[in-house]
């Protein structure tokens, strides 16, 4: 009887113990897994200025932490068609973070970028010679369509920084100033916009 008692309480105390080590190995998991969901991404809006093709523009973009100063974005920007031309971009950017106090940031940029432009409504009659946003069109050469519009796209790079300031936990507002250094379709982009960090 006491061998059967002393095997209880060995068996009761081994499964309390492990009970505690599984309970203490959850518990520092939640804690890692806690840390490493630390508000790393965020999704936005910009609101968006080209200086070159005059015009406003909308884009949403994300970007995600992979250090506390490291960062990277992917942005989508569409500018209003002005002057007979449309243009979009999509943008890959690095930044690096400088914290100047609790909320507020400031970052140079440099990335990658593919500009995308449209410019239709064109006499196709008329001869050689630049119609439209830096971009040569000549009729000899065929780049003019047929129905007077002309499409052409080039990769290039971005460079400028920014300023963010975090309102809440959450919500963070910034500026951005980039050039966009692209044969025939360069331009300075200035930036307005409001993100949600997650």
């Amino acid at each position: 009887m006491k061998k059967l008692l002393l095997t209880l309480a060995c068996a009761m105390t081994s499964l309390f113990a492990s009970a505690q080590a599984k309970t203490a190995a959850a518990c520092a998991m939640t804690s890692l897994f806690a840390s490493a969901q630390a508000k790393t991404a965020a999704v936005g809006l910009n609101l968006n200025y080209g200086t070159e093709i005059e015009s406003l523009g909308l884009g949403v973009k994300g970007s995600y932490c992979f250090t506390d100063h490291i960062r990277g974005e992917a942005s989508f920007n569409y500018f209003f068609p002005k002057n007979h031309f449309t243009m979009w971009e999509i943008n890959a950017n690095a930044h690096y973070l400088f914290n100047i106090g609790d909320k507020f940031k400031v970052y140079p940029l440099v990335g990658l970028t593919y500009v995308h432009g449209h410019f239709s409504g064109f006499d196709v009659d008329l001869g050689g010679g630049d119609w439209g946003w830096g971009a040569p069109m000549r009729k000899a050469n065929g780049e003019i369509n047929a129905d007077g519009s002309y499409d052409t796209g080039k990769f290039g790079v971005n460079l400028g920084g920014g300023a963010q300031y975090d309102l809440t936990d959450n919500l963070m507002l910034n500026f951005e100033v980039k050039y966009s250094l692209v044969s025939d379709l360069d331009q300075c982009v200035i930036s307005l916009g409001a993100a949600y960090k997650f």
